[in-house]
């Protein structure tokens, strides 16, 4: 059972993913300056391939960045100072987008649901009918914490009709669950390199609407920053573009370029057939999770996450979710995470996401996590029928 892999384990966490061989080679191929002429080629084709993913004709830039900051800059462009801010929260990154927001000075309205719930729209257009003046909507579409995936379309109509911009964390979905940043309304939209697209951190693609770049432009909004001042970014697109530096830093060109065989890869696949593949694969995980005998904390299947998926651990291992994880890594190469935030202490996550969301890296994930069950608990859970499971929800 254990070194399926060898030596090197394989990332079955929620973030980085496996890197994709073909961005691999990507990371041996010669090296170019952040700006030229052949950069700028490369620069453009980037933003108009992004923006296929964003389902956009919106301006996309591509940051140097974390997401974190990139959300900042969505808060700091539609927001000012004491404005009113309306955040969804389910999970850990919800929360800390409720801590960017209030770092930024807004008066952040949360509207919560437990772990493995999500927030009603009603609950939504309840605290609107309160606060007539709340000038944005911040939610995150996919919670990594609980495996789940909020319903965005459904609160994104909601503030669009009262006026409301809206800034989306798209970072565990972006490439790997369906997205429409025009058809839903989002104003600020962050992608994400190297979850489901399977690359490298350091290339942030965030697709920002007319209305914002409107806004900044008559000094409706002040950021108080330099980096994610949209102002900024606009000089340096209308001033260096045409030098191939439509940025205001430096930025490290092989990230870029994995970013660029990340959405390549995305594309040549057909996005539709891959969001397909995921919700398929993580069906089936969930399958074979239920055939061990183990609970989900994402509680209604219609909003499981296609790309993670948040395992409830029985309550008499709960003292060794540690040791657990640890000997998935250990004994058999397969390096899975322990919950975060609220679920820290009562689940583990499994990711699949691009290139890990295929049987030839999840079946092995089950199996393992099966005998190291058994060998925790002295149980008898069965590879087997977690396997035929699996095998069982794709049709085999």
């Amino acid at each position: 059972m254990s070194r399926y892999w060898g030596e090197d384990p394989i990332l079955m966490i929620p973030g980085p993913s496996e890197l994709h061989p073909r961005i691999r080679d990507v990371l041996t191929s010669r090296f170019y300056p952040h700006y030229g002429p052949e950069w700028r080629q490369i620069y453009t084709e980037i933003e108009e391939n992004v923006k296929k993913i964003f389902k956009t004709r919106n301006e996309v830039i591509i940051m140097p960045a974390p997401g974190c900051l990139g959300l900042e800059l969505g808060i700091v462009n539609v927001a000012n100072r004491g404005d009113k801010i309306v955040a969804l929260t389910n999970g850990f990154f919800g929360d800390r987008f409720v801590e960017i927001a209030s770092y930024c000075g807004a008066e952040v309205l949360t509207l919560s649901a437990p772990a493995g719930y999500v927030v009603s729209p009603e609950t939504l257009k309840e605290c609107l009918d309160r606060n007539p003046d709340a000038r944005a909507l911040i939610v995150v579409q996919n919670e990594s914490a609980a495996g789940v995936l909020n319903p965005i379309h459904e609160y994104l109509a909601i503030a669009k009709k009262r006026g409301l911009f809206t800034v989306v964390d798209a970072v565990s979905s972006f490439g790997g669950a369906d997205l429409d940043v025009d058809g839903w309304g989002i104003d600020v939209c962050v992608g994400y390199p190297n979850k489901c697209l399977s690359g490298i951190p350091g290339a942030l693609p965030v697709s920002i609407s007319r209305e914002v770049w409107e806004r900044v432009e008559r000094g409706q909004v002040s950021p108080m920053s330099w980096f994610t001042n949209l102002r900024v970014w606009r000089w340096y697109r209308e001033n260096w573009s045409s030098a191939g530096h439509p940025y205001p830093t430096t930025v490290n060109t092989y990230a870029y370029l994995a970013l660029k065989k990340g959405v390549e890869v995305a594309l040549e696949e057909g996005l539709e057939k891959r969001y397909e593949r995921h919700r398929r694969m993580a069906a089936a995980l969930r399958a074979a999770v239920k055939a061990m005998r183990l609970g989900l904390v994402s509680k209604n299947e219609s909003y499981a996450s296609p790309t993670i998926t948040a395992i409830e651990v029985p309550e008499k291992l709960r003292d060794k979710i540690g040791q657990l994880v640890d000997m998935m890594l250990n004994k058999y190469r397969i390096m899975i995470s322990r919950g975060i935030g609220a679920t820290e202490n009562n689940a583990i996550r499994i990711g699949h996401m691009g290139l890990t969301a295929s049987p030839r890296y999840l079946l092995p994930t089950v199996a393992a996590l099966v005998d190291a069950l058994n060998y925790l608990s002295g149980e008898g859970r069965s590879v087997g029928e977690a396997v035929e499971a699996f095998h069982k929800e794709l049709g085999y």
